[in-house]
């Protein structure tokens, strides 16, 4: 588990065919003030707090509802919502440079180079 806390902003908009924007989570927990941001676009791409990446791209970003443990994808996740941010590892074939040339957060406009999650 990579933070637990709610939903304090949600900001979305469709670029073409892209549902693209972030969202906010405030800690919960010992992740008590603290904040992470989700960027995504249709799916999770990055988990950043504090301008440090948690996760990205090609590993697995994913919200769980805290409450119900049911997933809690990029299209309904709403404000005051009880979540739990969860990375998974990649593939190791995902982690190649020409992989990542195609998968990795720099591809979708990220500023940062992928650390894998089991390294991190």
């Amino acid at each position: 588990m990579l933070f637990h806390g709610r939903v304090r902003d949600v900001e979305r908009r469709l670029e073409g065919a892209f549902a693209k924007g972030s969202v906010r989570i405030e800690g919960q927990g010992h992740f008590r003030g603290r904040t992470v941001t989700l960027g995504f676009q249709n799916e999770f791409l990055s988990a950043e707090e504090d301008g440090r990446m948690l996760a990205t791209t090609p590993d697995l970003i994913t919200l769980i509802d805290a409450n119900t443990g049911a997933p809690v994808p990029t299209d309904t996740v709403k404000y005051g919502l009880s979540v739990k941010v969860l990375g998974l590892p990649c593939d190791p074939i995902w982690r190649t440079e020409e992989a990542l040339a195609l998968v990795g957060p720099r591809y979708f406009g990220i500023d940062a180079d992928y650390k894998p999650l089991d390294v991190a």
